[in-house]
């Protein structure tokens, strides 16, 4: 790592991204034109870091990727963004790769993905020192050995562990007891506990692992926050979205960087969630996330002032 410790690391995946602009969703065994193509790095632990990075966080990645045109992209592409990534190992195997069909008729999209051959690190692989030296350790539930053992390490030392909670994986359970800021989805909430309300299943999941704050994503509904104040929603910012892909790695992202300027979990779930929506605004995932001052003046537009933020 270099001499300059990250405040921000994470572990988790890194994909290479083929976005496609069509004009509908394909039928089967035909042919369609794109409309538009960009290539991307994406992946929810390191697209979450390059959205931290862009609103003034610094930020590391622990992981693994492939010694391929992919993985060559994906490192020269965090270092773009000023992500430091010396402490990534690039071995033998094709690179985690997705192709994303965003549908300019309705504004879904659709993944199709594969997480390629590269071995995931392991514990002995994770450079100590800069996980001891973070404030905030983020985890999206891929390299499960590897963002369990740094979950522990860190809890043990007082250093935050925040949890993008999108996908039920195999064994998750093993890392949420490590957990203090859980974000997860409604559908993973649901799956989890097995409630049929979402405000049960954030209840349930909250008394299970008891991490300091829960912030549950519910897309264009906005979400729930639940701590020790109790559970109440934070509200979501309409706007016309040209592509959502990206868009819940920009709140998770944007979601740290506000916890570590200061502002208190209400805030930071209505900074999060104008981040997010202003990314929605754009083409692209990492290129169309937000600055700080585009947030300031996103909220202050809808007449918004966050009462814990302090400047000084």
């Amino acid at each position: 790592m270099s001499e300059r410790y990250a405040e921000l690391v994470g572990i988790g995946s890194s994909v290479y991204d083929t976005l496609m602009v069509v004009d509908r969703f394909p039928t089967e065994d035909t042919k369609l034109e794109g409309l538009e193509t960009k290539v991307q790095g994406g992946g929810p632990c390191t697209t979450a870091l390059v959205a931290a990075r862009k609103l003034g966080i610094s930020a590391a990645y622990l992981g693994t990727i492939g010694k391929d045109t992919f993985g060559d992209y994906m490192l020269e592409d965090l270092r773009s963004w000023g992500v430091d990534v010396s402490g990534v190992r690039q071995l033998e195997g094709v690179s985690f790769h997705s192709v994303v069909l965003l549908n300019r008729a309705t504004g879904s999209r659709t993944c199709i993905w594969n997480r390629g051959s590269v071995p995931q690190p392991t514990p002995d692989d994770l450079d100590n020192e800069a996980l001891s030296h973070a404030r905030v350790l983020h985890l999206d539930g891929h390299m499960l050995n590897a963002a369990v053992y740094a979950a522990q390490y860190c809890r043990e030392r007082g250093i935050k562990v925040c949890h993008d909670a999108g996908g039920a994986y195999p064994g998750i359970e093993r890392l949420l007891k490590f957990v203090d800021w859980l974000i997860p989805s409604e559908e993973f909430a649901i799956k989890v506990t097995g409630e049929k309300e979402p405000e049960a299943a954030a209840q349930a999941l909250y008394e299970a692992y008891r991490p300091e704050l829960l912030v549950m994503t519910q897309g264009v509904r906005g979400g729930m926050l639940l701590d020790e104040k109790g559970l109440r929603r934070y509200p979501s910012y309409p706007v016309e979205a040209v592509d959502t892909n990206g868009s819940g790695d920009t709140f998770h992202g944007a979601f740290v960087a506000a916890k570590l300027k200061g502002l208190d979990n209400d805030d930071a779930c209505r900074f999060a969630s104008a981040a997010a929506a202003i990314k929605c605004t754009r083409l692209g995932a990492r290129q169309a996330m937000a600055t700080e001052d585009e947030v300031d003046r996103f909220l202050a537009q809808r007449g918004e002032h966050l009462q814990s933020w302090n400047r000084e």
